[in-house]
């Protein structure tokens, strides 16, 4: 573009780029108390019913689902409904004795907590290229919803008890002329923390100055050395020798790095 040809700041042209732009985000500390942690195996849910102690190892959100739905009389807020669902590594023992036997079992447990955000208003058809063509549907009206995303911490255990359900009886049909008993069992309950920050935004054109195309300035190299020879080059981890203070400790792993 001529009229960028002379300007003062050194950039060649204005160009468009298609980018998220976001409308509104909020940030937010949860306590997700008595959640009930879920085994899906027999096996586990068995060692949980023999257990007479639990200890959390290790907690990480494993997926988070989004349902996002227009709030009426309020054009462009935007009801966002976030499930998380969490993998939990626990510690069961048959003995509360100092060195008694322990198994370590995998169980899931679930959340779903609301937010209102502004995501602006989008009455048109929005097609892609990279979904085949499929429009996004909203209600009996094509909308164009806006996009949301969380950025979540690794939550933190704050605390984890064994509970009893006691025997009870349940019906066996409508009418409940037969019921059956069914036994006592154990269960996990697990208080999570949790930070989060939530965002709305969609994709928008926006025009900013480009100066040139860059080409990278560090040429490409080829492993031709000798293993011996690449492993000289490397520095002498010194850090990894020495435990780290307070001031220097970092989160936690997860709990797929988890040894039993």
């Amino acid at each position: 573009m001529a009229e960028f040809a002379n300007n003062p700041y050194g950039f060649k042209e204005a160009v468009t780029v298609q980018a998220e732009r976001v409308f509104d985000s909020c940030s937010d500390r949860d306590c997700l108390e008595d959640l009930e942690v879920v085994f899906s195996d027999a096996a586990s849910a068995a060692l949980v019913n023999d257990a007479v102690y639990a200890k959390a190892r290790c907690v990480e959100v494993t997926s988070a689902y989004f349902s996002i739905e227009p709030i009426q009389f309020n054009k462009g807020f935007y009801s966002v409904d976030i499930t998380y669902t969490f993998n939990i590594g626990v510690e069961l023992s048959t003995s509360t004795q100092p060195n008694a036997a322990t198994s370590l079992v995998n169980g899931t447990a679930a959340f779903t907590k609301k937010v209102i955000l502004y995501g602006s208003e989008g009455g048109t058809k929005l097609f892609s290229s990279d979904v085949n063509g499929a429009v996004s549907q909203n209600g009996c009206c094509y909308n164009n919803p806006p996009r949301a995303t969380v950025a979540v911490a690794d939550p933190i255990v704050l605390g984890l008890r064994l509970a009893t359900i006691p025997a009870y009886s349940a019906c066996t049909d409508a009418t409940c002329e037969t019921a059956v008993t069914v036994p006592a069992r154990k269960m996990i309950c697990v208080t999570l923390g949790m930070f989060s920050v939530v965002s709305l935004s969609r994709s928008v054109p926006v025009m900013l100055p480009a100066f040139d195309y860059e080409v990278p300035s560090k040429e490409c190299t080829s492993a031709t050395e000798s293993p011996c020879e690449l492993f000289d080059k490397i520095s002498f981890p010194t850090s990894e020798f020495f435990p780290k203070g307070l001031e220097e400790a970092s989160g936690g792993c997860g709990c797929s790095q988890t040894n039993g």
